[in-house]
């Protein structure tokens, strides 16, 4: 959501955006491994054939990662010099996030439909994957979706204006992406993610409403509960219907310790997330400090 603020709003966006980018880019890796070693668990057979089928993917995946991580490096901590400033770091980040994220929704997207995919030959064609329009569409309508609550989450509230009519049309895209993958993705239970996305935006429009929906463990929590109710337009199969989940789904002994890791990350998580919130509130909003007057 950031990278598109910083790309094209810059000077609007930059102190709301790097506010909250900057505490936090370091983490997140670590939490990238720690979703990964979770997912292992829960679908051990899976994992596996999943990294050879989109091993190019991956790749990209890994060198923009380290990309993205270098430029914010070079622009919170190294003086810049003539040419090299401030804005093209950040602007390389946001780049090399925005180009990250359209290589996890590609993933997502093949994981879901299974456009592109040959299971029999574990291989992956991004030709395939963009001959059907729905794959782009499901692109789309996620990065506008994104680009029209980024507003909400940074607290932007000159930019107001855009946040309903935009991701709005970033839900109708995406839905529409769903439909033409299978109809039968689009159940009752797309209704679940489209309304509190769209009462996130009205919420925004309102001042007495902004800064709770602002809030960034409430944005948190909304965006957890849309990303879970997702799961049930695609269970019980996977990749097209090609896979069904509980087949794959974990048992015995490693579902225990599956349940153990989710919930002592999530433990983890939580207490990082509320440290977070807790020191960007007191920058926000620092103590003021009475200094006596000094007599002779």
């Amino acid at each position: 959501m950031g990278s598109v603020l910083l790309l094209l709003f810059w000077r609007k966006a930059r102190s709301n955006v790097l506010e909250y980018i900057i505490p936090i880019w370091e983490v997140t890796g670590t939490f990238g491994a720690f979703w990964v070693v979770s997912g292992y668990f829960a679908y051990p057979s899976l994992l596996i054939p999943v990294a050879s089928i989109f091993a190019p993917l991956l790749i990209v995946f890994l060198i923009l990662f380290v990309a993205r991580n270098t430029s914010i490096a070079f622009g919170e901590f190294i003086v810049k010099r003539e040419w090299l400033d401030e804005a093209k770091l950040y602007k390389t980040y946001a780049v090399s996030t925005l180009v990250l994220g359209l290589t996890v929704l590609v993933l997502l997207s093949s994981l879901v439909s299974g456009a592109g995919v040959d299971l029999t030959k574990e291989t992956f064609s991004l030709g395939a994957w963009i001959s059907l329009p729905e794959s782009l569409l499901f692109v789309i309508g996620a990065l506008v979706i994104g680009f029209g609550v980024a507003p909400v989450f940074y607290s932007l509230i000159p930019m107001r204006e855009i946040v309903l009519p935009v991701t709005a049309s970033g839900i109708v895209l995406s839905v529409l992406s769903f439909y033409l993958y299978s109809p039968s993705l689009v159940s009752v239970w797309m209704l679940i993610p489209v309304a509190l996305t769209l009462i996130a935006g009205v919420l925004f429009m309102s001042d007495k409403t902004a800064s709770i929906v602002s809030n960034k463990a409430i944005f948190i929590a909304v965006l957890s509960a849309i990303i879970f109710s997702l799961q049930f337009s695609v269970y019980p199969s996977a990749v097209g219907g090609a896979i069904s989940i509980d087949a794959v789904t974990t048992s015995g002994p490693l579902a225990s310790a599956y349940f153990t890791i989710t919930a002592v990350g999530g433990v983890m998580l939580a207490i990082m997330l509320g440290l977070y919130m807790s020191v960007t509130m007191r920058s926000k909003n620092p103590t003021k400090v009475e200094v006596a007057p000094v007599t002779a």
